[in-house]
C-alpha cells in the first residue's frame, strides 16, 4: 500500500477517534474521573466504579477512548489509569469539550436538520442551558476571571448585575471576594436559573444574591436596579448582535442600570486572518454552532468600532488568548 494512502487512512483514523475522546473527555469530567486524576495521580477503574455506583466495563470504555489521545495511560491489564502526556491539557480545556458534546450535542448530530431550509422552521435548534451553563462556568474561572478580577481590583462596588449569569458562579466568588457587595444574576433560561439557585444556596448567600429570569436583549428597569453601579457579561455578548442590535442594547443598559459605573464585558469573537486548517481550540465550533444558528459574531475590530456609538468608551482591557481572539473591557459611561 502507498504511503500516501497510508497517511490517509490514519488521517481517518486520528479524525473519528477524536470525536469519541471529545466525548469521553466530557464524561470523564462530569462522571468526577478526571479531577479524580488530577487530586490522586492514579485510578483503580474497577474501584472508581464500584464507589461511585457506576458499570465497570462502561467506564472502562471512557477510559480507553481517552487513552487513544493520550489523555490517560492505562496499565498492561487495563486495571489503573494516570495523566498521560495529552492530559494537563485536556484538564485545562474541559469546559470547551462539555460545551461542544453535552452543550451542543444534539445539534451535531442532527446537523443535516438544520441546513434544509425546510426545516429551519420554528425552535429548529436546541441546546442544553444547563450544560452549556456548566461548561461556561469552567470556561470563565479559567480563563476569564484572572483579568476580571485585575480589572475590578481598585473598583468601588456596592451591587453587582451579571448578564447572562449562567451557573451564578461569578456571583458567588465576587460575594466570597467582597463581602459586603449585593449582587443579582439575570438569565433567561429556566435551566440556567436553575443551576444558579443551587450554586447560591449551597454557598448560603440567598439573602445578598437574587436571580431573576429575564431577557438581557430587552431588559426594563426595575426597582432592584436602581442600585447596580457594576454590571458584568461574560460569553453572551455576541447574543447582542448584529450592530444595530448591540448598540440598542448597549444604549439599554445605561437606563436599565441608571447608576451604572463599569459595565465588564468578557466575550469571544469571530477569528479573522485565518488561512487553511488551522483553527485553534474553540473557535471552529464556536464559529460552526452560530453559523447554524445564523447567529451573527463580530470581530474584535467590530466590537471595537460599536463602543463610543453605544455611549461606552474603554477605560482598560485585557486580550486573551485561549479562547483565541477573547477579551475582557472595562467600559464606562461616555
Amino acid at each position: 500500500m502507498a504511503t500516501t494512502e497510508l497517511d490517509e487512512a490514519r488521517y481517518c483514523a486520528d479524525t473519528f477517534n477524536g470525536a469519541i475522546a471529545s466525548a469521553a473527555i466530557s464524561a470523564a469530567w462530569e462522571l468526577g474521573l478526571l479531577d479524580e486524576l488530577e487530586q490522586q495521580g492514579v485510578v483503580d477503574i474497577a474501584d472508581y466504579a464500584r464507589r461511585h455506583d457506576m458499570h465497570p466495563e462502561a467506564l472502562l470504555t471512557i477510559v480507553v477512548a481517552l487513552s487513544s489521545r493520550h489523555v490517560v495511560d492505562l496499565d498492561a491489564d487495563r486495571t489503573t489509569a494516570k495523566p498521560g502526556a495529552g492530559f494537563r491539557s485536556a484538564y485545562l480545556t474541559k469546559g470547551f469539550f462539555h460545551w461542544l458534546t453535552r452543550g451542543c450535542g444534539e445539534l451535531f448530530t442532527t446537523l443535516p436538520t438544520k441546513i434544509k431550509n425546510a426545516d429551519r422552521v420554528g425552535s429548529y435548534v436546541r441546546r442544553d442551558a444547563r450544560a452549556i451553563s456548566v461548561a461556561c462556568r469552567n470556561i470563565a474561572r479559567t480563563f476569564f476571571d484572572p483579568p476580571f478580577r485585575e480589572l475590578i481590583d481598585d473598583l468601588d462596588i456596592a451591587t453587582v448585575a451579571d448578564l447572562g449569569c449562567g451557573s451564578a458562579d461569578r456571583l458567588v466568588w465576587l460575594a466570597g471576594l467582597r463581602p459586603r457587595i449585593d449582587a443579582i444574576g439575570i438569565d433567561v433560561a429556566e435551566g440556567a436559573i436553575a443551576v444558579s439557585q443551587e450554586a447560591v444556596a449551597q454557598a448560603g448567600l440567598e439573602k445578598r444574591v437574587s436571580l431573576v429570569q429575564d431577557d438581557v436583549l430587552n431588559l426594563a428597569p426595575r426597582e432592584e436596579y436602581a442600585d447596580v453601579d457594576l454590571v458584568t457579561c461574560f460569553l453572551m455578548g455576541h447574543d447582542f448582535w448584529p450592530r444595530e442590535n448591540c448598540v440598542r442594547t448597549l444604549r439599554r443598559l445605561r437606563s436599565v442600570f441608571p447608576n451604572v459605573k463599569n459595565l465588564i464585558l468578557g466575550d469571544t469573537c469571530r477569528s479573522t486572518g485565518l488561512a487553511g486548517p488551522d483553527y485553534p481550540m474553540f473557535s471552529l465550533g464556536f464559529e460552526t454552532v452560530h453559523g447554524v444558528m445564523d447567529q451573527f459574531l463580530p470581530s474584535l475590530d467590530e466590537w471595537t468600532s460599536v463602543l463610543e456609538e453605544s455611549g461606552w468608551r474603554c477605560a482598560d482591557r485585557r486580550m486573551i488568548d485561549l479562547p483565541a481572539f477573547s477579551f475582557v473591557y472595562r467600559l464606562t459611561p461616555a
